[in-house]
C-alpha cells in the first residue's frame, strides 16, 4: 500500500492505476477494472458472498476500491467516484459484520464512518 500511496500522493496517475491493478491480481483472483465495472447485484454475488474469497483478501480489495475512489474524488470525477463509493461502503459493512470480536479492524470502523459523511 505505500508505494501506491506514493504514487497517489505524487500523483502519478497511470502507474497509481497500473499498481493498484497489479496489487488486485496479486492478492485476488478479481482484475479490479472487473469489480469496478459490476452494478450492485453482480458485486454482492461475485465479491461479498464469494465464499472462496477470504474476509482477508475482501479487505485489500475494500482497500484497493477505497484509493481509487479516493482518486477519482480528487479528481472530481464523480461519475466515476460514485459507483467506487457505493462498492466501497457494501464490502466495509460486509467486513465489519462478519468480523469476529477478536477480527475487529480499526481502518474498517474508520472508512465507514468516512464513507458514510460523503456526498
Amino acid at each position: 500500500m505505500a508505494v501506491i500511496l506514493g504514487l497517489k500522493r505524487e500523483k502519478d496517475w497511470e502507474k497509481f492505476e497500473k499498481e493498484i491493478a497489479a496489487a488486485a491480481q496479486k492478492f485476488t483472483p478479481l482484475e479490479i477494472s472487473q469489480v469496478e465495472a459490476m452494478d450492485r447485484a453482480t458485486f454482492e454475488q461475485q465479491v461479498l458472498q464469494r465464499s472462496d474469497l477470504s474476509l482477508e483478501q475482501k479487505k485489500i480489495l475494500a482497500s484497493l476500491l477505497f484509493e481509487k475512489m479516493s482518486w477519482h474524488l480528487e479528481l472530481n470525477e464523480k461519475e466515476r467516484y460514485a459507483p467506487l463509493k457505493e462498492k466501497c461502503l457494501l464490502l466495509y459493512s460486509h467486513l465489519r459484520d462478519n468480523f469476529t470480536e477478536n477480527e475487529f479492524d480499526l481502518n474498517t470502523h474508520y472508512r465507514l464512518e468516512f464513507l458514510s459523511k460523503l456526498e
